[in-house]
């Protein structure tokens, strides 16, 4: 979120480097279209140009001394190569403002889009692909065979959390199971010795714990939340972003403690520690398996996701089902899986039939 000359004299030689250097350098967020996330500062560099003038001593008589002359044609290749550098900053300028636009444009759209919005009749996904992809309809159809709504949330990288957070806090709200809901908060309370055991300071996390989740943990708990309140609650950007970020820190924190078992999914790339700082930890990046996995472990929610692509001709709607248990017997679990729904590089939160 970043020119220089020198003069050297030796003998009577006096040798001159002028170096002309332009470099431009932009930080832009990166564009997310449906879906998010952050950008890395791009750098463009112009090539240096090096323009020597030597001047060479005259023959000297008992008389007179004569003086140098520089070469016109030097000078002309000087002045020309000052202004194809002096062409190429501006022109660097220009693109990486048209960047910065571009980019300022596609925020301001996705930002119409409150971070978690009202229920849709799932017929609204439908009409999204009439113009567009045959296999998505027949994929769609397939869906709303069984999901009669869909819950959109903001595509700013934020969305699996945020689709998760708002999904578990509204399943416990409409719940008349008391002992659910307090499991529940002690899944939450169990995710401080979670946090020392990983290596995090409690500055990183008390505050937000106490002011934030385990607040709104205890209202939705005790039956005082209903469906308009919890909405407000998750479309109110301190508070929704603060849910966001622990759900990510619990993630990551899951993560380092199972680093054998996770770590192999990394490739060679990255170690956890530092996977965990740029794609858990850090806001607006997407969430993948490991992530699932990691989270629904952690907090022991069961969560199915429909994974619709129009990479394959199958009408046939994917779920990929994430239980907290290491045996993935569904016996266990008590709460209903979270429904989600993925299109590539977006989540959003699906509404089960009755």
């Amino acid at each position: 979120m970043n020119m220089g000359g020198g003069v050297d004299y030796n003998n009577s030689t006096t040798e001159t480097h002028e170096k002309t250097e332009a470099s431009i350098s932009s930080e832009v967020n990166e564009p997310v279209v449906i879906p998010s996330g952050s950008e890395k500062e791009e750098k463009k560099e112009t090539p240096s140009e090096n323009t020597n003038i030597i001047t060479e001593p005259q023959n000297v008589s008992t008389t007179a001394e004569t003086a140098p002359v520089s070469s016109p044609s030097n000078e002309t290749s000087d002045t020309t190569e000052g202004k194809t550098t002096a062409n190429t900053a501006q022109e660097a300028q220009i693109t990486s403002q048209q960047n910065w636009e571009y980019e300022q444009s596609i925020k301001k759209e996705v930002e119409k889009t409150p971070l978690v919005c009202l229920t849709e009749d799932i017929q609204k996904l439908y009409q999204e692909y009439e113009q567009g992809s045959e296999v998505y309809r027949q994929k769609i159809m397939k869906l709303a065979e069984r999901h009669s709504k869909i819950r959109r949330c903001r595509g700013d990288g934020n969305c699996f959390y945020r689709a998760f957070g708002f999904a578990w806090f509204e399943r416990l709200m409409d719940s008349k199971d008391n002992d659910l809901r307090q499991s529940a908060l002690k899944s939450l309370a169990d995710t401080i010795p979670l946090f020392k055991e990983a290596g995090y300071q409690e500055l990183v996390y008390q505050d937000i714990y106490e002011e934030h989740i385990e607040k709104q943990m205890k209202i939705v708990a005790n039956g005082e939340y209903d469906g308009d309140m919890l909405l407000t609650i998750f479309q109110t950007d301190e508070i929704s972003n603060c849910i966001v970020f622990y759900l990510r820190l619990i993630t990551a924190a899951y993560l380092k403690l199972h680093r054998e078992e996770y770590e192999p999914f990394l490739g060679f790339e990255f170690g956890m520690d530092q996977f965990c700082s740029s794609s858990v930890e850090a806001m607006d990046q997407e969430a993948d398996h490991i992530h699932v996995m990691a989270l629904t472990k952690a907090l022991k929610v069961p969560v199915e996701i429909a994974y619709m692509s129009g990479s394959d001709a199958m009408e046939q709607v994917n779920f990929h089902e994430f239980y907290p248990d290491d045996e993935g017997s569904k016996g266990t679990v008590t709460l209903k899986p979270l429904v989600l729904l993925y299109r590539p590089g977006h989540y959003d939160i699906l509404y089960r039939r009755e």
